[in-house]
């Protein structure tokens, strides 16, 4: 586990199907719940942290009507906020950023926001109804309340912490409704020129990214050897540049010609996007995947569980997960699963404690204690 996963701890009130949730996050955290009890609404929260530094009133129309966001259980239109404690080495002090929304007429708005040092308070910014003050003081200024300040001032000499924090934010990958079908963006050539430090969140970058990665002897041993574990007549993988295009090829045993991205199974092409983001040495701060198993043959559960628990001492990582099989990779440290459950139509997480489990795991792996319902996060 990483000394410093980027976020510690969230607070989360009148969002989505929270009404005042708290989470601390380690840096392998995989959560398990029925559908419905908030696994995707807590990506989605972090999604409003990534696009904080951008355009954060688009990324919520996008979700449809600001009260689509606001926790339907509160007899008015409640405020929304998010409070996260953000790791900011090498000072031993995490920051604190707090961020308030609500309805404001018919629209979306900014009704406050902080940064602060977490031990001693000492504020670098806050804003309410679009007046901020920076430093702790000052004469106010006037602000967009439709965007964050993170949007608003990006320059590192003036404003260290309100730049990092963009940078951390912007730069967190949230992998969901992934398309590996025949006429997927992933599986077609590249343009060359797309950045190729990170796989893009629909995978549209697979090949420039490979191409960057099997440059480098010690990652391309990593991705051959699971990517034989995957298919024992896996050969080479190769990419290639033509007309400012980049196009990935596997080539097999006993085959004469190489095999494009466009010909392979989708869960071949599903396990290189894994490969990509799990096995990168330089990943992005915080990396969200969910359902990481769909699509992979049962054997390869337990490489996965391997590798997110590898992974996971490179970079913070959320997974939500259905299956059991690879809930049983984390038998050793039970302390990785959060259960998600609904309470009274509100969203509560729980991190399980080896402790508390320590009879039950003599006998049992921790996927069977989840399937008998011993741990929560089942349906009845």
């Amino acid at each position: 586990m990483p000394e410093e996963p980027i976020v510690r701890r969230l607070k989360i009130r009148n969002l989505l199907s929270f009404r005042s949730a708290a989470i601390d996050l380690r840096g392998l955290n995989v959560l398990i719940g029925p559908n419905g009890s908030g696994k995707t609404n807590l990506v989605e929260v972090l999604g409003l942290l990534q696009n904080a530094p951008g355009d954060l009133a688009r990324t919520i129309s996008k979700g449809g009507p600001i009260e689509e966001w606001l926790w339907k259980g509160a007899e008015e239109s409640p405020t929304a906020s998010i409070e996260a404690s953000i790791s900011k080495p090498p000072e031993p002090a995490p920051l604190r950023y707090f961020l308030e929304f609500a309805k404001v007429g018919f629209r979306f708005e900014i009704t406050g926001e902080e940064i602060e040092v977490d031990t001693d308070g000492a504020i670098g910014f806050e804003m309410e109804f679009g007046r901020g003050t920076q430093a702790g003081g000052g004469v106010p200024r006037d602000f967009n309340p439709r965007l964050s300040i993170l949007a608003q001032r990006k320059d590192p000499e003036h404003y260290p912490k309100i730049t990092y924090l963009g940078d951390q934010f912007s730069n967190f990958r949230l992998y969901r409704d992934w398309e590996f079908g025949g006429v997927s963006d992933i599986r077609g050539p590249c343009d060359a020129s797309l950045p190729n430090q990170h796989l893009a969140e629909d995978g549209s970058n697979l090949s420039v990214v490979l191409d960057r990665l099997l440059a480098r002897p010690p990652v391309k041993n990593q991705i051959l050897e699971y990517l034989r574990l995957f298919n024992e007549n896996a050969a080479d993988l190769r990419t290639s540049i033509e007309g400012g295009m980049v196009q990935t090829r596997l080539e097999e045993k006993h085959l004469n010609a190489t095999i494009p991205l466009v010909r392979l199974s989708d869960g071949t092409i599903r396990w290189l996007a894994l490969l990509t983001i799990l096995l990168n040495p330089d990943p992005p701060p915080l990396v969200c995947i969910e359902e990481p198993e769909l699509g992979l043959h049962p054997d390869m559960i337990h490489e996965l569980g391997k590798l997110l628990i590898d992974a996971s001492t490179r970079m913070q990582l959320i997974v939500a997960t259905h299956s059991d099989r690879l809930i049983e990779e984390f038998t050793e440290t039970p302390e990785s699963v959060v259960v998600c459950e609904k309470r009274d139509g509100a969203s509560q997480f729980r991190r399980l404690d080896a402790r508390d489990l320590a009879a039950w795991l003599d006998r049992y792996s921790l996927g069977q204690l989840w399937t008998k319902g011993q741990i929560g996060g089942t349906r009845w």
